[in-house]
């Protein structure tokens, strides 16, 4: 059965307060999150799940899959997206230590619950200082153990994540 590649969530964010770092798959419709993660990520064996980080210039490709089949997921699938390298991402890379907990998070934006009557009731003008966003780390997790840093260079040009990006590279150009 072949994988089918989900890129439509937001973005991939990182949490250092733990005791091992944890990897973020940020979501805006909460409903979606929680499907995807009970019929497919629940099922995921923590040792057959495949975390890869291909760094391609000022960006790096985001690989999450797992190895093989599972009999009791639904279907096969695999998170793939490019982000733009951040300070986040190079700080998790450096102080990454042999495994990382993976969470969905669900990230949405505050101004729709301030209304622009609060805020001149408030005086407030113009931006603020308040934070505009808001960041629910649901509390299902899975450990990966798997996870590998490499530049897009150093790939085989027969390699998995090679044909992958690649692939999708052509159907988004």
């Amino acid at each position: 059965m072949e994988k089918r590649w989900i890129s439509d969530f937001l973005g991939v964010g990182y949490r250092y307060t733990d005791i091992f770092m944890n990897i973020l798959i940020l979501y805006s419709d909460r409903k979606k999150a929680i499907k995807i993660w009970n019929e497919d990520i629940h099922w995921w064996p923590d040792d057959q799940i495949i975390l890869r980080f291909i760094e391609d210039n000022d960006y790096y490709w985001f690989i999450l899959h797992q190895r093989g089949k599972n009999l009791f997921s639904k279907e096969s699938i695999g998170f793939i997206k490019k982000n733009q390298l951040t300070q986040n991402y190079l700080r998790f890379k450096k102080n990454f230590d042999r495994k990382t907990i993976l969470r969905f998070a669900l990230y949405k934006s505050l101004e729709n619950k301030i209304s622009d009557k609060d805020k001149m009731k408030n005086g407030e003008k113009g931006h603020s200082n308040n934070p505009t966003f808001e960041l629910n780390i649901f509390k299902r997790m899975k450990t990966i153990y798997d996870v590998k840093f490499l530049k897009i260079s150093e790939l085989e040009s027969n390699s998995f994540e090679n044909s992958l990006i690649k692939n999708l590279d052509t159907q988004h150009a």
